[in-house]
């Protein structure tokens, strides 16, 4: 496999590839920092988590706790995956001197779509979250 900025002789005809390679790399990066908060978030929770017996409480933590397995434990890494494998397939079509197949294109807007999307409800989960800890448990 070539690396896309390695030194080969070989010229990429299509800079949006490059463009496309950097964006890759930070979703790769924002997702390593996902992991990282996840990791954290569960400790939160694991520390709070019996600090109220109230059943509003409870419901409260079990929302978050199944909104981090299910990111923690499925969706982050399934989103890496695909980031991988699109990646392989950038490095495969350089190699080959394909650079102008249509399906990585659009492979690579669905997946972009895909992230945003992720962005988005992973940002409103934190919020949640964050306003659940601040709101500590005089609330219940």
């Amino acid at each position: 496999m070539i690396s896309v900025l390695g030194s080969t002789g070989k010229y990429i005809l299509q800079p949006s590839l490059l463009d496309k390679h950097k964006l890759t790399l930070e979703w790769l990066s924002a997702i390593a920092l996902w992991k990282r908060e996840i990791s954290f978030f569960q400790k939160v929770l694991d520390q709070n988590a019996g600090n109220s017996d109230a059943v509003e409480f409870k419901k409260d933590v079990d929302h978050f706790q199944n909104l981090i397995i299910y990111y923690d434990g499925e969706l982050i890494d399934l989103l890496r995956k695909k980031l991988r494998e699109h990646e392989h397939k950038l490095a495969q079509m350089l190699q080959s001197e394909k650079e102008s197949d249509t399906e990585y294109y659009e492979e690579h807007k669905g997946i972009m779509a895909e992230l945003d999307s992720f962005q988005t409800a992973f940002h409103t989960f934190k919020n949640g979250f964050f306003n659940f800890i601040e709101r500590g448990f005089s609330a219940y």
